[in-house]
């Protein structure tokens, strides 16, 4: 069988609304078949938890943070008998210094990039951070 009926036959079952199509003769066997546009349903049984509720409703109100621009662990001091970088209510300029991130033994002073308040730490002393992990909430 040559190219042009086979791409005849291909043609022929994309356009019908058959599944497969089995052609078999002396000189060659094709089989071919299309996925299935059925769908399959299952009952789903929707409960919405207390606790989803809070989550979302926290997402929601979480909306100016301060991500952190790197992986690594997290100290809000410059030394453990320090004082912080920052301080909920304290008023923030940019370019201060937020917090340090540690990353392959280097310290990292990371630094704001927009002036407000700081209205919550989002984070432990010496917790690991991921990249974009909300650390502070600044308004």
């Amino acid at each position: 069988m040559d190219t042009k009926k086979i791409k005849e036959l291909v043609l022929l079952l994309e356009q019908s609304q058959l599944e497969s199509l089995e052609i078999k003769n002396d000189e060659f066997e094709i089989k071919m078949s299309k996925p299935s546009n059925s769908v399959v349903t299952m009952p789903i049984q929707s409960q919405v938890s207390e606790k989803t509720t809070i989550i979302s409703e926290e997402v929601e109100t979480i909306k100016d943070t301060f991500n952190s621009p790197l992986v690594g662990t997290f100290y809000g001091k410059p030394s453990p008998d320090a004082e912080s970088f920052v301080t909920v209510g304290q008023k923030i300029e940019i370019g201060d210094v937020l917090c340090i991130i540690e990353a392959m033994k280097v310290m990292n002073e990371i630094k704001t990039t927009k002036a407000g308040t700081v209205k919550e730490i989002l984070i432990d002393d010496e917790t690991m951070v991921e990249f974009d992990q909300p650390l502070f909430v600044i308004e």
